[in-house]
């Protein structure tokens, strides 16, 4: 399995279009199952489920006046804030026998344990469950206290195609309060139950941990659990990405 570390990128519609290139690059055949760990840019990630509701494109205004562009991602969930102090990853598979044997809880208890072992590497304790009235909720997400008035740390959100699968989330290390303010508005916008405090971070939650820091500590689980190693982006590639991410982006 190879492991890709491209580093942040300096524009989101870029670093959106470098996770739809790779999968795509999976799915053809073009590249091995992969995992991929990418430091965000900021942005908020909405599903096309999102893109119907009531209120959408008050949300994708007030998102913008954030500062924050919203594209559109192809997992499910809901709509997600990302920013400097948090950072995504992906594990990413084609859709072949073996993988048709797995179910869709499999995939998340998958992507659930590499987070759980790369946080016992930097010496934070958390579980998985949903937090009450979090942002993209879901059972799977890995969350500090308890449903009542716990705090998410990660979400976890699947892709599936006939050609290729991928589950993975994002990781709120730093930066809390400015991403429950763009949520609070956006999910507001939605009229979806948003409450500030389920905004957790690995900052809040006692670890001193920076983003670099946390993305080796995945980097070294994902080496332990699948022996991925680590592979350049080419430049092909991200020629590729930019064109991706232009046909995810919403204009307000």
């Amino acid at each position: 399995m190879d492991l890709l570390l491209p580093g942040r990128f300096d524009d989101p519609v870029e670093a959106y279009g470098y996770v739809r290139t790779i999968f795509d690059q999976v799915a053809a055949g073009e590249r091995p199952p992969t995992i991929s760990i990418t430091p965000s840019t900021r942005h908020v990630g909405v599903t096309r489920r999102d893109t119907f509701r009531p209120g959408f494109s008050d949300a994708v205004r007030a998102s913008n006046e954030e500062g924050y562009p919203v594209l559109v991602r192809g997992s499910g969930g809901g709509a997600t804030a990302a920013g400097a102090g948090t950072f995504g990853f992906s594990i990413i598979r084609p859709a072949d026998a073996e993988e048709a044997k797995r179910g869709i809880r499999d995939r998340y208890d998958e992507a659930a344990a590499l987070v759980l072992g790369a946080f016992g590497r930097l010496g934070v304790r958390a579980e998985v469950g949903e937090v009450r009235h979090e942002f993209c909720p879901g059972d799977h997400s890995v969350r500090v206290g308890n449903w009542e008035d716990g705090a998410k740390l990660v979400g976890i959100a699947q892709r599936l195609t006939r050609r290729a699968t991928s589950v993975g989330g994002i990781v709120l290390m730093s930066g809390e309060e400015e991403l429950v303010r763009v949520l609070a508005r956006v999910y507001g916008a939605m009229d979806l139950p948003f409450r500030p405090e389920s905004v957790g971070s690995l900052r809040r939650a006692g670890s001193a941990a920076t983003v670099e820091d946390a993305i080796e500590a995945f980097a070294a689980e994902a080496a332990a659990r699948y022996g991925a190693a680590r592979v350049p982006l080419d430049g092909w590639t991200l020629g590729l990405a930019r064109a991706a991410g232009e046909e995810q982006l919403i204009f307000p």
